[in-house]
């Protein structure tokens, strides 16, 4: 509506309210559905929202036209929103990679597949649904945690003999025990043997599995992988990688992702423990002969090995397969002393894997720390030999510590005929959750907001916005560089759930530049342009605007369960409120 007001501005001139109502009739009478389409996708810089007759917007701001049409220009999202958008929609694999693909598993029996594909789920959700302490407080933690509370009470339980005593069938060859966290919820049942309840396990990938992976989780594994390069390619403009390394590097499925992202990629190193993996690699690279690169691919990374180190270095869902905490230590702080700029670690969007990603970043600034020392930027101290890119505008610790909440982002991926027939499903769409860090070398860039701190804006004529778009908005703003919305951008908050919208505002969490978990409201009075860009917003995007009001989100503020001695002075009612909490 608004476009077709303002296409009746630009054509009449007229400026009364009344007019404008009158007239956006008419033309909405005479405009198609295809017209008015076409009217939609015009860029706001081809608008012109000032009456003609003035050339400069002071003299138009101090004339009574200004009060008639009462109008704060709203454009169709600002800049700084277009910038820190990470939001991206349903991502389809290339046709020659689905090619590829087909053609290795060309020759796989369909159900021997579905069944080690099964097999696959079932490691997965052993530790993906792993809830460690003092995450999630939905009905199944709430039962989980009275059944314990109750056995307690009636004299304790030993939790390893428990685990040990689970129903489980025996262990096929390639599957392994994997040591994990206790959960807070009922193991998940198996989803290949019936009545039966999972251990946590990870399998290791032979033939046969290499060959389920890559039919059912490979566009998956490739739509997060494109999803995060392409927000580190967006913020950080001047890094062009040319060397890779890929840490559980299975198909190549980063490889694909970075290659879409970056024509400068030259040089490629996978590393994957699965002699099975590591040929379907090959395979697939003899599939796509146009996206080969020169490389190697390796089945271990050892300290001080040659020709590892990499401008890039990346691992995409593999840090919670490995076998213990300490192992993880060991393989994050190799995969940093081998990255030259950029670290990117993903994996999935479940509890433990989050907690496992988590870990992975304060291990890295404390080693940043303790080598490097720190440095002040603005008012707080930040260690001066790494930085967060994504997704915390910070160095402080993880917010979600110690709560019942963590950090996860999702991702729509079109799933390949092949994928559908794998996973039995009707759908040709999933959405991937997953959990993910960027980090780089150096020091956090200073803080450079400039309109965040309410300086003036520099307006020029109208006419002069109209010749030069690229350089000005349509209200005569000068428009901020490229490199200047990448700095910015280092502190701005990021949404980490989906905005609520009503009925003129609009309620969003965000993670702060502070280290905490806010909830920011958004309202037509308060900000007409803040509450356009909020109510475009999505999970995980970065967000300029400042809000109305803010408050402290209580579910992400760490807390403590009370004591047993507190827990006898309280009634039943107050127990059971308290029902999420372990003592």
């Amino acid at each position: 509506m608004w476009a077709v007001r303002r296409a009746v501005l630009r054509s009449s001139g007229v400026w009364t309210r009344s007019t404008i109502r009158a007239a956006t009739r008419v033309h909405m009478m005479r405009f198609s559905t295809s017209q008015m389409y076409a009217l939609k996708q015009v860029p706001d810089s081809a608008w012109t929202p000032y009456n003609p007759d003035y050339e400069d917007i002071d003299d138009y701001e101090a004339s009574e036209d200004f009060d008639d049409y009462n109008s704060d220009v709203i454009l169709r999202g600002t800049d700084e929103v277009r910038f820190g958008r990470k939001h991206m929609g349903l991502v389809v694999l290339p046709n020659p990679i689905a090619n590829a693909i087909q053609a290795c598993i060309a020759e796989t029996n369909g159900r021997s597949m579905r069944h080690d594909y099964l097999r696959l789920v079932d490691a997965h959700r052993s530790t993906s649904e792993i809830t460690p302490k003092g995450k999630g407080r939905g009905q199944k933690t709430r039962q989980y945690l009275r059944d314990e509370r109750e056995k307690r009470e009636q004299g304790g339980r030993d939790t390893q003999k428990e685990v040990k005593d689970v129903k489980m069938p025996r262990l096929l060859p390639g599957e392994r025990v994997q040591i994990a966290i206790p959960g807070e919820r009922p193991a998940p049942a198996s989803l290949v043997y019936q009545k039966t309840r999972l251990k946590p396990h990870v399998i290791e990938y032979g033939p046969a599995e290499a060959m389920a992976y890559v039919a059912a989780f490979a566009p998956g594994t490739y739509g997060v992988a494109l999803n995060v390069l392409s927000e580190l390619a967006m913020r950080v403009p001047e890094f062009e990688p040319s060397t890779i390394l890929d840490f559980g590097c299975g198909p190549g499925s980063a490889l694909w992702a970075a290659q879409d992202v970056w024509s400068s990629v030259q040089k490629y190193v996978g590393i994957d423990s699965s002699e099975a993996m590591i040929d379907c690699a090959k395979r697939m690279f003899e599939e796509m002969p146009e996206r080969k690169v020169d490389g190697e691919l390796l089945r271990y990374l050892a300290p001080d090995q040659p020709n590892t180190h990499a401008d890039l270095v990346i691992s995409a869902f593999a840090l919670s397969e490995l076998p213990s905490d300490a192992v993880r230590q060991t393989t994050v702080e190799m995969l940093w002393n081998n990255t030259r700029d950029t670290l990117v670690l993903i994996d999935r969007g479940a509890p433990n894997p989050a907690r496992v990603v988590s870990e992975a970043r304060d291990y890295l600034i404390k080693l940043a720390s303790e080598s490097n020392g720190t440095v002040e930027v603005g008012s707080m101290k930040v260690p001066s030999g790494i930085h967060t890119v994504a997704p915390f505008p910070n160095e402080l610790d993880d917010p979600t510590n110690n709560t019942p909440a963590w950090f996860q982002f999702v991702q729509r991926v079109q799933r390949p005929t092949f994928t559908m027939r794998t996973k039995h499903s009707k759908s040709n769409a999933e959405v991937v959750h997953y959990s993910y860090i960027i980090m780089r070398r150096g020091p956090r860039p200073p803080d450079s907001r400039g309109y965040l701190d309410s300086t003036p804006y520099s307006y020029v004529s109208v006419k002069e916005a109209q010749n030069e778009p690229e350089k000005y908005l349509p209200d005569g703003t000068q428009r901020k560089t490229f490199a200047q919305l990448a700095r910015e951008a280092y502190y701005w908050p990021r949404i980490i759930m989906q905005p609520i919208k009503r009925k003129g505002h609009v309620v969003t969490d965000v993670c702060t530049v502070d280290g905490k978990i806010e909830r920011w409201t958004f309202t037509k009075t308060h900000d007409k342009q803040a509450y356009r860009d909020a109510r475009k917003a999505s999970w995980g995007d970065l967000f300029p605007h400042l809000p109305k009001t803010s408050i402290e989100r209580s579910h992400f503020t760490p807390v403590e369960g009370p004591t047993p001695e507190e827990l006898k002075k309280m009634n039943r009612k107050q127990r059971r409120s308290l029902m999420d909490f372990d003592d």
